[in-house]
């Protein structure tokens, strides 16, 4: 197994919680507002539930809705900030397996996809510092000032096709 089935299945790890937020769009909008208001406080919300974010990656989809209303209770804007943070931890582990691809010795196949897609989330962090998009396009424009507004999304350092133009309603890219 290459790296790049791992990277694949990362994408797909992202794809599932688009789609697990797709009928959500109130919830999304709540959270946009906040984030517009507050991103640091939504930054500090999505690290201190690290390990809950890593448990929903590393969840099969048939499970992450009672982990949602376990972790976070009938709390909607908590629940969309841990998929959002679900979405971004996949998205940093796509843009470490691109890492990994220029560095190969960094990873050993062997381990469940779900739970590299978890490892190299966490490796992301600990790599250098570089910009990422923190907002799934899919969701509408970024209310992170500046970051994930380009002219022509295209030009950003991270534009994945397979992750920025799938489509949850059609479950296509």
């Amino acid at each position: 197994m290459s790296a790049y089935r791992y990277r694949e299945a990362a994408v797909m790890h992202g794809w599932e919680f688009l789609n697990l937020a797709h009928e959500r769009q109130a919830d999304i909008a709540q959270l946009h507002a906040f984030a517009l208001e507050q991103p640091q406080r939504l930054a500090d919300f999505i690290k201190a539930n690290g390990d809950a974010v890593s448990e929903l990656v590393n969840a099969t989809p048939s499970r992450r809705q009672s982990m949602l209303r376990r972790i976070a209770g009938n709390d909607a804007l908590s629940q969309i900030a841990l998929i959002l943070g679900a979405w971004q931890h996949c998205r940093k582990a796509v843009l470490a397996y691109d890492w990994i691809e220029e560095h190969p010795r960094h990873f050993t196949p062997g381990a469940s996809y779900r739970s590299a897609t978890v490892e190299q989330g966490w490796l992301f962090d600990g790599l250098r510092s570089r910009e990422w998009t923190r907002w799934p396009r899919q969701w509408g424009p970024s209310p992170f000032a500046d970051k994930d507004s380009p002219a022509d999304e295209e030009d950003e350092d991270d534009f994945n096709p397979m992750m920025d133009n799938y489509d949850p309603a059609t479950e296509r890219y």
